[in-house]
């Protein structure tokens, strides 16, 4: 029996076992920490290609690109950092207060250099220039030194109403006038309708030392402080917050006062306000027949500080410390209190009266409804304890300059001191000066044919990592830099949209990007432009068939005039019949199917215009780009 059976092998004993798979596992560690610092290299080396050309010495300050502390799957820039030593070529050790680990090995990918703004600022000097667009800001409130003179005759002559009104509708608006006389002063007064609190993120106090200023600059600012005590904007007070205040110059004005918040904005938790649509807002206004605006007097020293804003605002000179009783220009939620006041004041009124910082625009279409809303308004003014500039108001005029444009009786223009302002910007050289001028040129793009596509050459010079390096300037670009600017020369007109009538969608593609115009047609039958729209096409898009081009501008146009065109039946125009197409070849891919889908919500006829007579919109994408 022990001959037919094989001999069984003796096995080895569990401790050996277990000593052979112990050394069997750390060879196969062994192995694969090999391989994985193999690939490591590999990608490292890969990686490195693609780095930034940037360098950093010891000492520099950098941000990082890291996680945040609210959100561990959200990165944002952190710092300053400091660095403490350079790794590598493309690694460095930094070092930042208030994280556990104080210092880390960053990649050069992940740092960018941080510039520190100067410590001490004696004065602000500041050439007024044409190349601005912000005239609508708020301005820094300053005490005039005739705060207290003004006549309405004097407002109502230069307003030349005489031209548009006659004698009795002249003297029911100097009735209304006198009536609400207490309404209109160059000093400010202190409303009930809001408090500005002010809420921080630290308990660590900000104190700032006083800037040194020359003898001139100290005498202005206390002649200043003492106008600014004695109207009770301010008190002399001490408080543990201290900023300091510094002087603003500004060519052909009178210096003004201005307090340096930066470190306790740097601590302040930020609020939230919808910020108004500027272009719904002079659509409103421009369909209009009579247009008042009023402008608040120094309207951020109407709101009140609490007692604590009071301790937080505190601010300091070389010849005492003060707390202000208003709220004061450059603190950082100043703008979200200051629509919170106009929101409050002009609740319910939204369908005559239109807000903008602190410009009132009351606009209606008879005489007599206009002397009803202006009375309306002021009556809420007189209840709120504001006060009107005398010297900035408008009343009953048929044009009026608003927000950068010059509107009313139904059509728009570009204010003629904003497109001098285009048409004297310099040649671009860098990239910062490229966007500034699409900027500045970009407020008006709706009044120019093809806005987007003109300009493809400059946006196309905008690519690249470096943000600010200079470009190379073709031929391309000076072509678009100069039409974009001749388009403007031309004074272009655009008239206000009416509900009550049929919108006319006119849309046509070329191989460089796509363009539409949205028109009406008047009681004379006469065709009008109410706004252009355009976009350049992506080289995704550029590889389109050409139905599928009509198509996309069909579907671009109509999503973007949502706001005109929903609820309301309109005409599609244009020389292609592309939905018919669409329709015919839905099924047969997705992008096609998304197409269908955002039309099928609206209520539009296609109607066809051969291209001879579609002019409008044929010439939006027939371009000089295109040439």
């Amino acid at each position: 029996m022990e001959h037919w059976m094989e001999p069984e092998e003796e096995g080895d004993l569990v401790t050996e076992y277990m000593f052979k798979l112990i050394n069997r596992l750390k060879r196969c560690q062994e192995v694969a920490i090999n391989k994985m610092e193999e690939m490591q290299v590999k990608r490292k080396t890969w990686y490195d290609k693609n780095a930034v050309k940037r360098e950093f010495k010891d000492g520099d300050l950098v941000l990082v690109l890291a996680t945040s502390r609210a959100n561990k799957l959200a990165v944002q820039w952190i710092g300053p950092g400091t660095i403490l030593n350079k790794i590598s070529e493309t690694n460095y050790l930094v070092e930042i207060p208030g994280r556990r680990e104080t210092s880390q090995i960053y990649h050069i990918n992940m740092l960018k250099p941080y510039y520190k703004r100067p410590e001490h600022v004696n004065v602000i000097i500041n050439d007024e220039t044409k190349n601005s667009l912000a005239d609508q800001e708020l301005e820094i409130p300053y005490l005039e030194n005739n705060s207290l003179i003004y006549d309405f005759e004097d407002v109502i002559q230069a307003s030349e109403l005489n031209k548009h009104l006659h004698d009795k509708q002249m003297d029911r608006l100097r009735e209304l006038l006198n009536k609400y006389s207490k309404c209109f002063s160059n000093n400010p007064v202190l409303t009930n309708l809001v408090e500005h609190e002010i809420q921080l993120v630290s308990d660590q106090p900000v104190r700032t030392k006083p800037y040194r200023m020359s003898h001139r600059q100290n005498e202005i600012l206390k002649n200043e402080i003492n106008r600014m005590l004695k109207l009770g904007i301010i008190e002399v007070g001490e408080s543990d917050y201290m900023s300091p205040m510094i002087l603003v110059e500004i060519a052909g004005k009178e210096p003004r006062p201005c307090i340096d918040y930066r470190k306790l904005n740097g601590i302040i938790r930020t609020e939230y306000f919808p910020l108004p649509n500027i272009e719904e807002r002079v659509e409103k206004v421009s369909a209009a027949k009579f247009i008042t605006v009023f402008d608040l007097s120094k309207g951020y020293w109407q709101i009140p500080l609490s007692k604590t804003a009071q301790r937080y605002a505190a601010f300091c000179t070389s010849f005492g410390t003060y707390r202000p009783l208003r709220m004061s220009f450059g603190l950082k939620n100043a703008p979200y209190f200051f629509s919170k006041l106009m929101a409050e004041l002009l609740n319910g009124l939204e369908d005559f009266v239109v807000p903008y910082l602190d410009d009132i625009a009351i606009f209606s279409d008879t005489w007599e409804s206009h002397i009803k809303h202006m009375e309306t308004v002021l009556q809420r003014i007189k209840r709120a304890k504001l006060t009107i500039k005398p010297s900035k108001c408008k009343f009953a005029q048929q044009n009026v300059k608003f927000l950068g444009h010059i509107v009313g009786q139904g059509f728009r223009t570009p204010s003629e001191i904003k497109v001098q302002a285009v048409l004297e910007f310099p040649t671009p050289r860098t990239k910062t000066q490229i966007r500034a001028f699409l900027g500045i040129a970009g407020y008006y793009q709706k009044y120019i044919n093809l806005f987007s596509v003109i300009a493809a050459p400059l946006t196309d010079a905008l690519k690249g990592r470096a943000k600010k390096g200079e470009i190379k300037w073709t031929t391309e670009c000076e072509n678009a830099f100069r039409e974009l600017k001749g388009k403007l020369i031309d004074k272009p007109v655009l008239y206000a949209p009416n509900f009550e009538r049929e919108f006319i969608v006119q849309t046509d593609a070329s191989n460089a990007g796509m363009g539409a115009v949205l028109t009406q047609l008047t009681e004379q039958g006469e065709e009008h432009p109410i706004l252009y729209l355009s976009k350049k096409f992506s080289e995704v898009e550029k590889r389109y068939c050409t139905t599928e081009k009509e198509c996309a501008s069909i579907v671009f146009a109509i999503k973007r005039l949502h706001y005109y065109l929903d609820g309301n039946s309109f005409l599609v125009m244009t020389d292609h019949n592309p939905l018919v197409w669409l329709n015919r070849n839905v099924s047969s891919n997705p992008r096609l199917m998304r197409w269908a889908l955002a039309l099928q919500p609206y209520n539009f006829r296609i109607v066809h215009r051969s291209g001879k007579s579609h002019k409008n919109a044929d010439s939006l994408s027939r371009s000089v780009i295109d040439n």
